[in-house]
């Protein structure tokens, strides 16, 4: 495969839902996405795209040990087992031990020590996603935790990363997490007392052209607006929740928040 994704990179969403097919009305609509139904196994698999590019998935509940876990970032490795061990070794709990996934690879899903549900994934024919910074693509990818240094410890024994300490548009404080210095996610310290009741979480940014209309509209969805509008140094972005109550951020974008990658296209534009 050609144009693969560095190790630790995330390289594909996923939403794991209780109710794909209200799911797959209200991205469709939200976001333009184009969605077909794929078999994985006995479950349907929504594979969703913006002109004929791949950029996100759904899947039923059953996929990762029967409870909907929302979106799921998935992280790019380069041995599916061994990564897999290594979580498990670092406090992970196994959802879904290693499988090939046809016309893509191996994937992998694991609980990390503080409740956040990751994504391993193992490219062969697919690098991942085939869009990013657009309308409607994956922008960013953002662990929000009460528990920020035992999270940075996990996540960098698992792949590695380094980070940079800023000031989150709501002033708290967060980590830019990297890779040979190339900024790959975002780590959001969450006000929390001990004990943290509060599981970790990623959240996933897609794009949208205008930030009004978009919460307006997912709000008429049956989805409801959160924290925002924001300002950042990106552009501005509101968290919201999906009409399954999965938490996701829409984001204005005004320049890059992921550095270009040669198994992406050029940017969604509509």
């Amino acid at each position: 495969m050609n144009a693969t994704f560095a190790p630790g990179e995330p390289v594909w969403v996923e939403l794991s839902c209780t109710d794909p097919a209200a799911a797959e009305a209200f991205y469709a609509d939200l976001l333009g996405w184009e969605v077909r139904h794929e078999q994985l196994g006995d479950s349907v698999y929504r594979m969703c795209s913006l002109d004929g590019r791949d950029v996100a998935g759904i899947s039923e509940a059953g996929m990762h040990g029967g409870r909907p876990h929302g979106w799921i970032t998935y992280f790019a490795v380069d041995d599916i087992e061994q990564a897999t061990r290594t979580a498990r070794s670092l406090g992970g709990e196994v959802l879904t031990p290693p499988r090939h996934l046809p016309a893509a690879g191996h994937g992998a899903s694991v609980l990390d020590p503080h409740g956040a549900v990751l994504g391993l994934y193992q490219g062969v024919a697919r690098a991942g996603v085939e869009a990013l910074n657009g309308r409607g693509a994956l922008c960013w990818n953002e662990l929000d935790t009460g528990e920020p240094e035992q999270s940075l410890a996990f996540y960098g024994a698992l792949f590695g990363f380094a980070s940079q300490l800023h000031t989150s548009a709501t002033g708290r404080p967060y980590r830019v997490l990297t890779i040979e210095d190339r900024p790959v996610a975002g780590l959001l310290e969450l006000e929390s007392t001990w004990p943290n009741l509060l599981p970790s979480k990623w959240i996933t940014y897609f794009g949208v052209d205008s930030l009004e209309q978009a919460v307006d509209r997912a709000v008429a969805l049956g989805g409801t607006a959160g924290r925002g509008p924001l300002a950042s140094p990106y552009g501005r972005l509101h968290l919201v929740r999906d009409s399954g109550g999965h938490s996701l951020c829409l984001i204005e974008l005004e320049a890059d928040l992921r550095p270009a990658h040669p198994s992406t296209k050029p940017t969604v534009t509509r």
